[in-house]
């Protein structure tokens, strides 16, 4: 067979007749390179052409057979060279290697059959013609499952043939050769004569040949039907054929046929094992399956192997406004969740096709911090309380509609967006797994390693902001390209989805092990006498970018902090939060960990779900204004009936509520004293209606900036009251119900 390797540069005079037909085109220098990757059969020479991918080449354009050893891939073209510069290894991995190859195209064609990037061109290879040597393995394979195929009718006819008549009694021969015992005056024959099955060549052909059917259907995902139930050879057995033994038992039967059915059954048994073996195959013309854009299908491998198809994504997200397209896009747990909460997040994957160890260009990191951008902006878009985003969100599928990556105003923190590249590269050993670490780590995907550091890529507008919309992490992983081939062209639903699950988790442990790296991260809750939110509205300057709030108890809040301290604050904004909330040690908390015991152990003692304590307090309400026509009046501290816009949650006690606080516009100005509350049930819904005392204003406003969805029902902790409001006693507590 021929070897050519995609855009590489070939002097014209080496390869023109090697890619008659395909391309001749060459450039000043009388230098010629294919785009193409594939198979096919070029009649000037009468033989097979493999065009292999470029990921076999270094940067160098050399091709690499070993560690540290590289090959001009000119002096692999022709055969003659592969066996003077290739070890027997190498050779037998190119034949092996394209095999893959053309199940990748090929699968790729099956499930794309209108794409234009492929060149598809099959010749039935039978009847009159010139005849070729088809030495490749490939062709051996195709022949062998084209066989198959077209002959099932003789297997039939031969196995009946040689089944027929089994176990039947020749009665001339028993009678004539062996003696009668009378029993009643009935003659018995305790020892009949009938035929006996000897050792049939034929059918230890079938069986054969059937073994290597199913050793290509295991090994390569072929879907080859074998339709005669025999004892196939084991796996154990077959390794054994396949080192030698085939060749030698097939030698021994050799001469045992005579048909020529049977004659070229045992050519095409005897090239498998001996791929040298010359084998003749009839063809008229070229046959050809080429991909003229490789990189396509390796996208559409890498897609299906860990994205979610895109015509499942919502319009705007992978198919971006402005044009660009995302290559793989799913969504998963965020990296700030916990296994419990199940809150998810985009992850943004773009795959590149390059040759190994190929650097990336200032361009593709570029445009992979627009690619997050704009799905960030989509994601706020969606979250908008318009009528045009209510539409969107509505027309949105469930897996990206629970994603929020500002799930609260109070830090106007936004959740971190997974973004990565991945790239082709080959193993030194050539191992299509190279299954897993010590550690158990997959070895078939890996950090890109340079200078002896994993290699990312940090974009931020400020220092030191994790949590900022601007803040921007891409990392660089190599994926083992013989891996993600060998996948892909089994085809098989269950192990592809397996290994999907498996990649994400792993995607999700590295990119979380790469932000431990670089950032300290503390849990965060309120002392008794914290109100974190109004402490969080108050402190915004100093702690936007650094605090979210990713837990369901919403008084947990996550702190992140980079190692390199780059405005040298650190110490001061841990000593100053520390005043103020419960703080884990340092290293005692892990980004997407469950907290509440970290915290427990710092001193933190009220959780979410708790009862509310008996204590007096104020509470925070925004206004039914349908009920109350005399809304304004209320805000301005006219005492009035006072109509709640919503029902409080099952965990307040409403003996406990001695002040009730209108809102409007998340702004309080006063508190009124409670005389007395009734359960009402307006417009079809239960209410609480106040009858209010004396109206106290504050010294300040209250501002409560929480999110209405984050807050329903919270109960949360009243700080500095006694400054803002002339109430005495000072109520310890007060909460908030939202819609």
């Amino acid at each position: 067979m021929y070897i050519i390797f995609e855009e590489h540069q070939y002097e014209a005079d080496t390869i023109k007749d090697v890619l008659h037909g395909i391309s001749e085109l060459q450039d000043a220098q009388k230098m010629v390179s294919v785009s193409y990757v594939g198979y096919y059969y070029e009649p000037h020479i009468h033989d097979c052409v493999f065009i292999l991918p470029k990921v076999l080449l270094n940067e160098q354009d050399q091709l690499v057979i070993g560690e540290g050893i590289t090959l001009d891939p000119a002096k692999v073209i022709t055969p003659k060279g592969q066996e003077k510069n290739l070890t027997p290894e190498y050779r037998k991995f190119l034949y092996e290697f394209a095999v893959w190859i053309y199940r990748t195209i090929a699968v790729y064609h099956q499930q794309n059959s209108s794409s234009q990037a492929i060149y598809y061109r099959r010749l039935p290879q039978s009847g009159a013609g010139s005849r070729h040597k088809a030495n490749t393995y490939l062709d051996i394979i195709l022949s062998l499952i084209q066989f198959n195929n077209e002959n099932q009718d003789f297997f039939l006819y031969i196995v009946k043939n040689i089944h027929s008549g089994f176990n039947k009694i020749n009665w001339t021969r028993t009678i004539s050769s062996t003696p009668a015992h009378l029993q009643d005056n009935v003659p018995l024959y305790l020892n009949p004569v009938n035929r006996k099955r000897q050792i049939n060549f034929d059918e230890e052909l079938f069986i054969i040949f059937f073994s290597i059917l199913n050793y290509i259907n295991e090994e390569y995902g072929f879907r080859t039907p074998i339709s005669l139930q025999y004892e196939l050879l084991t796996k154990a057995q077959f390794e054994i054929y396949r080192r030698g033994y085939g060749r030698t038992r097939l030698r021994e039967i050799r001469y045992k046929y005579f048909s020529d059915k049977t004659l070229l059954l045992w050519d095409l048994c005897y090239a498998f094992f001996d791929s040298s073996y010359q084998l003749a195959v009839n063809t008229d013309n070229k046959e050809y399956l080429l991909a003229k854009k490789y990189n396509i299908i390796f996208e559409a491998m890498i897609d299906e192997l860990i994205g979610t198809p895109h015509n499942e994504i919502p319009k705007g997200l992978a198919d971006q406004d402005d044009g660009k397209q995302v290559d793989h896009l799913y969504t998963d747990l965020a990296l700030t969740s916990s296994d419990t909460e199940k809150r998810e997040v985009y992850y943004i994957g773009d795959s590149k096709y390059y040759k190994m160890s190929t650097n990336l260009g200032k361009e593709s990191v570029a445009k992979q911090y627009t690619y997050a951008r704009n799905v960030i902006q989509w994601n706020i878009d969606m979250w908008k309380d318009t009528t045009e985003s209510r539409g969107m969100y509505n027309e949105t599928p469930e897996e990206f509609r629970r994603v929020r990556l500002r799930p609260d105003s109070a830090t106007e923190g936004y959740d971190i967006i997974p973004n990565f590249f991945l790239s082709a590269d080959v193993d030194e050993q050539r191992q299509y797994n190279r299954g897993r670490d010590m550690e158990g780590n997959d070895l078939n995907i890996h950090p890109r390693i340079e200078n002896g550091a994993e290699k990312t890529f940090v974009q931020s507008h400020f220092d030191n902001r994790l949590f900022d919309r601007d803040s921007l992490l891409l990392l660089y992983y190599d994926v083992n390209f013989l891996f993600i081939v060998r996948m892909y062209a089994r085809n098989n639903a269950a192990e592809k989805a397996e290994w999907k699950a498996k990649v994400r988790e792993i995607f999700r442990k590295k990119i979380q092990k790469v932000l431990a790296d670089k950032y300290h991260f503390y849990a965060l809750a309120p002392k008794p006498q914290t109100y974190a939110e109004g402490y969080m509205q108050d402190n915004l300057k100093t702690l936007i970018g650094k605090v979210y709030q990713p837990f369901d108890n919403p008084e947990m809040y996550v702190l992140a902090l980079d190692n390199d301290d780059p405005q040298h604050d650190n110490a001061d904004i841990l000593q100053t939060l520390g005043e103020h909330f419960f703080i884990t040690e340092q290293g005692a908390y892990t980004i997407g960990q469950d907290p509440t015991a970290q915290l427990q152990a710092a001193g933190y003692t009220h959780g979410a779900d708790e009862p509310l304590e008996a204590d007096e307090y104020i509470l925070l309400s925004t206004i039914d204004k349908v009920a109350n026509p005399n809304a304004n009046e209320i805000l301005e501290g006219k005492a009035s009936p006072f109509i709640s816009g919503y029902h409080p949650s099952e965990r307040v006690d409403l003996q406990s509520i001695k002040y009730v606080a209108a809102l409007n516009n998340h702004h309080a100005n006063g508190a009124y004293q409670v005389r007395s509350i009734n359960i009402a049930y307006i417009e079809g819904a239960l209410r609480l209606k106040f009858n209010l005392g004396e109206y106290h204003n504050f010294k300040q406003p209250i501002t409560y900036g929480i999110d209405k969805q984050a807050a329903k029902g919270i109960t949360l902790n009243v700080a500095q009251l006694a400054d803002r409001a002339d109430i005495s006693p000072t109520p310890k507590r007060f909460t908030a119900f939202f819609e």
